[in-house]
């Protein structure tokens, strides 16, 4: 007969330490997000956003993107998702066309590098907290009410 033996037998108890009891734990859950597909399509309609627009997306959170690309998706619009960091003329050739730019406000540097390069930029909507207008969050936790 073969008989199991535990390799954590043969260690010193430091280097498994015990579990933690789940009270002495301290986890803080994320911020819930004002963004959600429904809402998304809710606030692009208002906006007369639709079939054949485009939405630019400079948003880091890939949950809030999937969000707003599903929700945009449901009235037409097309998606174009951006990284943060693109260069002065990739960045301008993204925005050429687009009918609005969803720019979480934390990217806003990354934003001004196409300013001056193309002749009219999208209508910008912010995103999270430092903007002072145009908040996309706010806009769409008011739909939600």
């Amino acid at each position: 007969m073969i008989r199991a033996h535990s390799i954590a037998a043969d260690r010193n108890a430091a280097e498994f330490p015990a579990p933690v009891p789940s009270q002495d734990r301290r986890e803080v859950a994320p911020a819930p997000s004002a963004i959600a597909p429904g809402l998304c399509m809710k606030w692009a309609r208002a906006e007369g956003i639709g079939l054949g627009d485009t939405a630019v997306l400079m948003v880091a959170n890939p949950l809030e993107s999937a969000a707003l690309r599903q929700g945009l998706a449901w009235v037409g619009a097309r998606t174009r998702d951006l990284a943060p960091g693109l260069d002065a003329d990739t960045l301008a050739a993204a925005l050429k066309g687009a009918t609005v730019a969803i720019v979480d406000a934390a990217l806003a540097d990354d934003y001004a590098r196409a300013l001056g390069l193309i002749e009219r930029l999208p209508p910008v909507w912010w995103n999270g907290e430092g903007a002072d207008f145009a908040r996309l969050d706010h806009a769409l936790a008011e739909l939600a009410d």
